[in-house]
């Protein structure tokens, strides 16, 4: 048979630090850019994001609308004191 350690297994499946940093960086960017929103204008922004993300589903672009749906609950949960509430799916 053939032995590999774990750490072997998993070597692969973890993403490359450096593009890491720059999404970290890239996120925090765009975090601080939301915070300085008026309480209204982010609620927009949140609103299109949601939108987009039941467009992307609508067309079976199932994982683009994971991805939404992931950025939107970060955003929600990014210091800006919103609940972090699932979308409704009846519109």
């Amino acid at each position: 048979g053939i032995r590999k350690a774990v750490a072997d297994i998993m070597e692969g499946a973890r993403g490359s630090a450096p593009g890491s940093a720059r999404r970290y960086e890239r996120d925090a960017d765009e975090y601080r850019r939301l915070a300085r929103l008026p309480p209204d204008k982010l609620a927009r922004k949140l609103d299109a994001l949601e939108r987009r993300m039941f467009k992307h589903a609508e067309n079976l672009e199932f994982e683009e609308a994971a991805r939404l749906r992931d950025e939107l609950k970060r955003l929600r949960e990014a210091s800006f004191e919103l609940p972090a509430e699932e979308p409704a799916i009846a519109r």
